[in-house]
């Protein structure tokens, strides 16, 4: 990590090697599940889980970004933006930017074999990343791109290791290559309170929970069991991992790591409702 970017207002950055054991934790065994799953599977035909993160509580108010340098940029009518560590819609108390995939599929719907032939835009503009949580199917182009009249340096942690400097108004194209078990964070050397989430799949079964807290992953396959991942940047499990255990979750039999299994009909849509406490996502 760059100097300077080991500690922001938003706490302690994790050490590189804590953070590489942790994403190794959680996918612990994937490699061996691939075989047994695929190997085993029964499932015909296809099916759509969706639905909606809902906070359970009195979501904190966001504080300002600590933003010290290259003022007229990075401020809004001289005002810094504010963090986007927990964003809870006042509306509908939905939970935004929490990320739910499937952690390995024995098949992949014919729509979604190939990776997307457009690029996807991963923008910076008034010294904020424009996605906060930033989800990619492997072998798409991301388009790192500079909206800013000052330049950034995009530092990606994790197995795909991009650090660069974009220059002002300036964009790079990078294509990703590994999957992660869990976001990786990202961030700015040159302002450091920059950051934002890398969700690198190797298939599209994922979401990231819109500011409404719904989300939607279609075509899944049916008639077998699914594991799903859940991940929210202040969850208190491991790797940031949503752990919950309200009564829907324990029928769900919701693990320690975030995790919860599902099995569909085909063609069936499943629309859910996921509480999410309070103290699930530290306060």
């Amino acid at each position: 990590m760059s100097p300077g970017c080991r500690q922001s207002e938003l706490g302690p950055i994790a050490e590189a090697q804590a953070a590489a054991n942790v994403r190794a934790s959680l996918s612990e065994g994937a490699e061996a599940g691939t075989g047994s799953s695929a190997a085993g599977s029964t499932g015909t035909g296809w099916a759509t889980l969706k639905g909606r993160f809902v906070f359970d509580g009195t979501p904190p108010q966001m504080q300002p970004y600590n933003v010290n340098k290259d003022l007229a940029t990075c401020t809004i009518n001289g005002k810094a933006p504010l963090q986007q560590t927990l964003l809870v819609d006042s509306a509908t108390g939905g939970l935004a930017n929490v990320a739910i995939y499937i952690r390995k599929a024995s098949r992949v719907h014919v729509s979604l074999e190939s990776p997307p032939s457009r690029e996807s835009l991963f923008d910076q503009k008034e010294c904020i990343f424009l996605s906060h949580v930033y989800p990619l199917t492997l072998g798409q182009t991301m388009q790192i791109k500079n909206s800013d009249n000052v330049g950034h340096n995009t530092n990606i942690e994790g197995k795909n290791s991009f650090n660069q400097t974009i220059p002002a108004g300036e964009l790079i194209d990078f294509t990703p290559q590994k999957e992660e078990a869990v976001p990786v964070s990202v961030r700015c050397s040159i302002h450091p309170w920059m950051l934002a989430y890398f969700l690198p799949r190797k298939n599209g079964y994922y979401a990231i929970s819109k500011p409404d807290g719904s989300f939607e992953i279609a075509n899944v396959p049916a008639g077998e069991e699914l594991e799903m991942q859940v991940w929210h940047e202040s969850a208190v499990g491991p790797g940031h991992a949503l752990v919950l255990d309200t009564p829907d979750a324990k029928k769900l039999k919701w693990s320690k790591k975030g995790r919860f299994k599902i099995k569909l009909g085909e063609d069936e849509v499943k629309d859910m409702e996921i509480t999410v406490p309070a103290a699930a996502l530290g306060g």
